[in-house]
This record gives C-alpha cells, structure tokens and sequence, in this order.
C-alpha cells in the first residue's frame, strides 16, 4: 500500500513546481553565496557559519510552503476522494512526509555539496572537508523532519494559508533566536533548530566545547520530538475525515 502510494505521489509530482524548486533553490543559493563570499572580507569559519545559517532558517518557510502546495493538489484533484477511499489512511500521509523529506535531504546534500566544492576552489584552503558538509546537510535534514510533520498536519487539517503563514512567522523566529535571546529556550522552540543546530555544529567544530554540550542536549530533544511527532502524525492520519486545504 505504502509503496503503490509512494509512486503515485511521485508521478504527480511532475506535475507540482515543487520538484524544480528542490533543484533550482539549493543550486542557485550556493552559487548566490559563493559568488559574494569570493569578494568578502569574512573569514572561512564565518561564511560557512552564515550559509547554513540562512539555509536553516529558510527551512521553516519553505516546508510550510511545499506543504501546502501537496495539500492543494490533493483538494483539487476530487475533494480528497483519494485519501478517504485508502484502505489504511496512514499510508497516502506517510507516503507525502516520506516524499517531500526525501526531495528536502536531496535539495540540503545539493546545497552543502556544491557550496563546498565551490568554497574550496574559490577560497583555494577552506578549512572544511566534504564530510563536515555532508554533516551539516544531514543535521539541517533531521531538524526539518519535525516541521514537516506539523505543516502537513496543518496543511490537511486547515488550509494552506495556516501553513505558509506559521512559516513565515517560524522562519523570522527562528532568526530571532540566532540572537542572544534564543540562548536559553532555543533547544525547545523547533523553528530554531535547523539554523541554531548548524550554528552550534560549526562552533563545536572549531572545538567550542560549550557548543558540543548544547548539541548533545538539543540532539536528544530533537530525536524525541521525532518519534512522538511521527507517532501522533500518523494516529491523527488514521482518524482524518477531509478538510478543506484552500484558502
């Protein structure tokens, strides 16, 4: 059931923009920064700490937004028939998290993979390797699991609006916690972890051992919020009786 769903999902994909947006965002946002960093007075440890930074905070927005555009495609094609007529109803929402999650680590590995390579030859001794990018990819990834998770629960449950909009309003939060006044409640806010998390990797990189304390303690919370999340995703998923995903 999950697999058939999997390929419907993706075959009607083809038909979304979201599919050339995980291509052309991550492309053209590495290629934006490394383009300025060639000509900024910024050290190294800084442009790859706000690149993963900016990378971080539009993750709330874009979520919200990718959301609500598979919720919208779903109203249009007849009401939701489809979902409500599956034999498990789990399956068609798993089947959306697992699709939009896997375009969103393809998109993040495209985005820390060419924005290295570039840095390294334009910086001709960036002190980061593959692997610490590869890292960074996969930590923005993880982080991001919980915020699909709420948007697609409020993309299918309200509307696209709700969506895109606690986007917005979670994106400009999660820059407001980069500040001195996320020191405290960032760890429990998840619109600030994908930017705070990739913040605090950097910092325990260059062997900031305060940063490597709060990554430990932020990466715990961050695996319990996702398996409770996906739990009550997914039983909420079972119980749905349709909603209407457009404004």
């Amino acid at each position: 059931m999950l697999i058939s769903c999997l390929k419907a999902d993706f075959l009607k994909s083809k038909r979304l923009s979201i599919r050339k947006a995980h291509l052309i965002i991550p492309l053209a946002t590495a290629v934006v920064f490394t383009a300025y960093y060639s000509f900024s007075p910024w050290d190294e440890y800084n442009k790859v700490d706000v690149y993963y930074q900016v990378l971080g905070m539009a993750l709330p927005f874009l979520s919200g937004l990718f959301c609500a555009v598979v919720a919208e495609q779903e109203q249009a094609a007849g009401n939701f028939q489809l979902m409500l007529g599956a034999g498990s109803k789990a399956a068609p929402f798993l089947s959306k998290l697992l699709l939009l999650l896997s375009f969103c680590a393809g998109a993040l590995i495209m985005a820390a993979v060419v924005f290295g390579a570039a840095l390294r030859l334009t910086l001709h001794g960036e002190p980061f390797g593959l692997a610490f990018h590869l890292l960074a990819a996969l930590l923005l990834f993880a982080c991001s699991i919980p915020l699909y998770l709420l948007h697609l629960y409020l993309a299918f449950g309200f509307n696209k609006g709700v969506s895109i909009g606690l986007g917005l309003v979670e994106s400009l939060l999660s820059a407001l916690l980069l500040t001195g006044l996320g020191d405290i409640i960032w760890k429990y806010v998840p619109a600030a972890w994908p930017a705070r998390m990739t913040a605090e990797f950097v910092a325990a990189y260059t062997g900031d051992m305060s940063a490597r304390a709060e990554l430990a303690a932020a990466g715990g919370i961050v695996a319990g919020v996702i398996v409770l999340g996906t739990a009550a995703y997914l039983l909420w998923a079972s119980r749905w009786e349709g909603s209407k995903a457009a404004d």
